[in-house]
């Protein structure tokens, strides 16, 4: 099922400027870090892989944010807090005397959100204590999970809440609310931040309904100034980042109940991304105006892409009915948490 309405023609944004020569930077939270260390262990990335700066250090600590540095220049930051994220990018710009002109933000997601603690207090509360497992957890463990279908019932749980930008969101996770506490905790964050920045949520279904507009809008909003070239971009769809998408992230979705059943099967077994990737849809936020979303996507890519092509397309909520769920799943993980 597609929740949006394709209107054709060709769409670009972005700055007029040549492509901004500022710091790219990656972040992960611990967990996916050594997703892709197992999945490098399993199927080797060469060095063109876009998600081979993903993969955790062998022995790495895993107890304060990590700072590695990669061949092609860029930056990879593993971390635990989004206060961790915040503070160490502030600091990679000035040791390195230069504005970030790109900050990915990997890890798992949800409409409007992403699961990991924003600060050290919720890292230690009860709430994360499932997160804080995954992260101190085997890489194996956080590989066998990542491979886990999502069922047709996960999926239309997930749309649900997509529908209401008001529901809380238990279990650990890090929405609008906590990037604006964050920020006004370190409110240098903005200033490092390029006046072309582009932040790419690399997650599932991080831009979805109306929770995924609010958000991503939101953190436009909050970062940059008005009338900047810089951008917000977030799947509207669910995420695909192993060795087998080595230009960036994939997407897929729900078409239909047997299309889903039919992928789970072969996703469990093969354990390649690339054998059920879809066409994609993202979404684009600027402090100057509502988001837009661009279909025909094949990936979200992870570096500075100075023009963005596709179908602009309107948005539909998504179609479902019921009670909203008491719980949901966050996908490419095997945990359920909370809706409040």
């Amino acid at each position: 099922m597609r929740f949006i309405l394709g209107i054709g023609l060709a769409f670009w944004v972005g700055s007029a400027a040549l492509a901004s020569q500022g710091l790219v930077i990656h972040t992960a939270e611990f967990g996916v870090g050594k997703f892709h260390r197992q999945d490098n262990q399993v199927h080797p990335h060469d060095a063109s892989n876009a998600w081979s700066v993903y993969i955790l250090g062998q022995g790495a600590a895993t107890d304060k944010a990590l700072i590695q540095n990669n061949a092609d220049g860029s930056v990879t930051v593993f971390y635990q807090t989004l206060d961790e994220l915040m503070s160490t990018v502030v600091q990679l710009a000035h040791d390195r005397k230069q504005s970030v002109s790109v900050l990915n933000v990997h890890g798992h997601g949800l409409p409007g959100a992403m699961w990991f603690p924003n600060d050290a207090a919720t890292l230690n509360s009860s709430e994360c204590a499932q997160w804080r497992s995954a992260a101190s957890g085997s890489d194996q463990a956080n590989y066998d999970q990542y491979y886990s279908p999502v069922s047709s019932s996960d999926i239309q749980q997930i749309r649900m809440i997509a529908n209401f930008p008001g529901l809380a969101l238990a279990g650990c996770t890090t929405g609008l609310k906590q990037w604006q506490s964050a920020v006004s905790k370190l409110p240098e964050f903005k200033a490092v931040l390029a006046s072309d920045a582009q932040i790419h949520f690399l997650s599932c279904v991080v831009g979805l309904g109306k929770a995924g507009q609010q958000f991503t809008e939101g953190i436009a909003s909050l970062l940059f100034a008005a009338g900047s070239a810089a951008r917000v971009e977030a799947s509207m769809n669910f995420g695909l980042g192993d060795w087998s998408m080595p230009e960036g992230m994939g997407f897929w979705d729900m078409q239909s109940e047997d299309q889903v059943d039919k992928d789970g099967q072969i996703y469990a077994q093969n354990k390649r991304d690339r054998d059920i990737a879809q066409k994609g849809t993202i979404r684009v936020a600027t402090a100057k105006a509502a988001s837009t979303l661009l279909a025909d996507q094949d990936f979200l890519k992870l570096g500075f892409t100075r023009f963005l092509t596709g179908t602009p397309v309107a948005e539909e909520a998504p179609e479902v009915t019921g009670p909203i769920p008491a719980r949901v799943r966050i996908p490419g993980t095997t945990v359920y948490i909370d809706v409040k």
